[in-house]
């Protein structure tokens, strides 16, 4: 038999039982009555209570799943600003550099962009210059080539659009240096993807950490004055010269943006054979 059919049974013994107690003692009758219809209106009562508090449930989360969408909405809109604000900034970033950069004045830079770097290399690092569409015919070999930050390198190598840049900090590369505080030259060469080395500089000579190196132009290819780097330590390398560690003035990690110079170094028939400083 089903549940059902029990309710149904049970209910109507208690309304015959109910129905007899009437004809034969009414007041027993009565207080049966009551006995029976107290616990169903509680019963009643904390079903109706409990369908509200359901019914206010799930009213307040469709609220909350309203305002949680909405929230998201605008979560993605301030994501939104917020990437375009950082555009925004590097773009502002990058042509107030070009704008504060001072290049002497009988300089003829050409601006390209950077589209490959890898100064992580041990065997040689360089990067890849994409070139203005008025400039890809030239040769632009052995031309120096800065940033707004200062040096970078040199071209070793151009064309189909494209040119070759020999970093500072490749260990073939070498570049005529000085002191800019005291006016001591010596050679920097590259020592490691973020550092440079200072050398030839003697022990008596004055030379502190902070002090900042630039090229002295007595290479053949970089003018003087273009920013090399820092010193960033001073040791004693043996019985005659300092032992000198630079880091680059030119943030090889963050590059876009090179400045080739126009400017034609000194032809290679003049250089001393194979020992030319930065060949």
């Amino acid at each position: 038999m089903s549940e059902r059919r029990v309710a149904i049974l049970f209910g109507g013994v208690v309304v015959a039982l109910l129905a007899l107690l009437t004809v034969q003692e009414p007041q027993r009758a009565g207080d049966l009555a009551l006995w029976v219809e107290g616990p169903v209106k509680q019963f009643v009562a904390a079903v109706g209570e409990t369908v509200d508090r359901v019914r206010r449930g799930r009213a307040a989360r469709a609220e909350l799943e309203r305002e949680n969408v909405e929230l998201r909405g605008r979560l993605r809109e301030i994501e939104a600003a917020y990437a375009a604000s950082v555009g925004a900034r590097l773009e502002s970033d990058l042509v107030s550099k070009q704008l504060r950069y001072e290049p002497p004045e009988d300089a003829d830079l050409l601006l390209a962009d950077v589209v490959y770097v890898d100064h992580h290399s041990l065997n040689r690092r360089t990067a890849i210059l994409r070139l203005p569409a008025g400039a890809r015919r030239e040769d632009w070999s052995r031309r120096p080539v800065t940033t707004a930050e200062g040096l970078l390198g040199r071209v070793v190598s151009s064309g189909a659009g494209y040119a070759r840049v020999l970093l500072v900090t490749d260990r073939d590369s070498s570049v005529g240096a000085m002191v800019e505080r005291t006016r001591r030259q010596g050679i920097v060469r590259g020592v490691d993807p973020a550092a440079l080395s200072l050398m030839f500089l003697p022990l008596q000579v004055d030379v502190q950490r902070g002090d900042r190196v630039i090229t002295a132009g007595i290479d053949g290819f970089f003018p003087r004055g273009i920013p090399i780097g820092t010193i960033t330590s001073v040791e004693s390398g043996g019985d005659l010269f300092h032992a000198i560690r630079v880091v680059p003035s030119v943030d090889l990690g963050s590059l876009s943006h090179a400045y080739i110079w126009r400017r034609d170094p000194v032809p290679e028939v003049y250089m001393d054979g194979g020992d030319g400083v930065g060949r």
